[in-house]
């Protein structure tokens, strides 16, 4: 086993505890997408359009909350994640709720070895890239399970944010910007959606891509860039941000400052 598997199959393991822990949280909540709740954010409805008719494959869905929202906006809809326990909990949900939804569980970079066909729609978000090794391999996965005419919807924390320490109550840049090829090795307490938790998992290994490596990798596999949209806004509550509404956490009044948050970007197969 490589430096890289190792790697990777340490962040599984994490993965398998926050996917039971999540299933349980607050922050997911699974009992409103039962009563119906759709959890996909409003901005992320109008930039993918009408899903109705159109097939999706859902990259690093997780516990498949937001799939779930999808199948019931009328797409057919594949998630992928490299999670056992994630894709177990996602497959018992879209059962218990009788949507069209399916999940496989593969690391997205052997997707190939496990998975064969295209989709209308490649879909993923929030919180993906930094568990991705290989960005540029990634983007020629993407493409290949794309059919002529079909975009890839990517949507995720700003480059420029991971930089920022997220654990601070002020606002300072402590981590890198520029990719490299070995992680950054992370302590874990807990898990975004519940920081008390009590987990085995002590450390959680990411990986950091620039603005500039993530659209360079979708135009060179041959992906029609439409858009990348940048925003004020993250949808996670660092100390250093103040709640703006629901999901929406900014730099504080006092900070004059402008820093893109989190973005969105839009890519189309010829």
């Amino acid at each position: 086993m490589g430096d890289v598997d190792r790697y990777l199959e340490s962040n599984r393991s994490l993965w398998d505890e926050w996917a039971e822990l999540h299933a349980r949280s607050d922050w997911y909540d699974l009992d409103s997408v039962r009563r119906g709740v759709d959890k996909l954010r409003p901005y992320e409805v109008d930039e993918v359009g009408d899903v109705s008719g159109l097939t999706m494959l859902h990259l690093q869905c997780q516990i498949g909350a937001d799939s779930v929202s999808w199948a019931r906006r009328g797409a057919k809809v594949t998630g992928v994640d490299f999670s056992s326990r994630a894709v177990g909990i996602a497959n018992a949900l879209a059962k218990e709720l009788g949507v069209d939804a399916t999940f496989v569980c593969s690391d997205v970079m052997r997707l190939p070895e496990t998975l064969a066909g295209t989709w209308d729609v490649v879909y993923t978000s929030r919180g993906v890239l930094g568990w991705l090794p290989d960005l540029a391999g990634w983007a020629r996965i993407i493409e290949a399970y794309l059919n002529p005419g079909g975009f890839v919807y990517l949507t995720d924390i700003h480059p420029i944010a991971k930089t920022l320490d997220d654990t601070s109550v002020e606002l300072r840049v402590s981590r890198p910007y520029w990719p490299r090829p070995a992680p950054v090795t992370y302590r874990v307490e807990g898990s975004y959606a519940d920081p008390n938790a009590k987990i085995e998992s002590s450390v959680k290994y990411l990986w950091t891509h620039s603005t500039g490596e993530i659209i360079t990798a979708m135009a060179q596999a041959g992906l029609i860039i439409e858009f990348f949209h940048e925003f004020s806004w993250l949808d996670r509550p660092w100390p250093f941000l103040r709640q703006r509404s629901g999901r929406e956490f900014v730099l504080p009044d006092d900070i004059e400052a402008e820093l893109p948050l989190f973005f969105s970007l839009r890519a189309r197969k010829k």
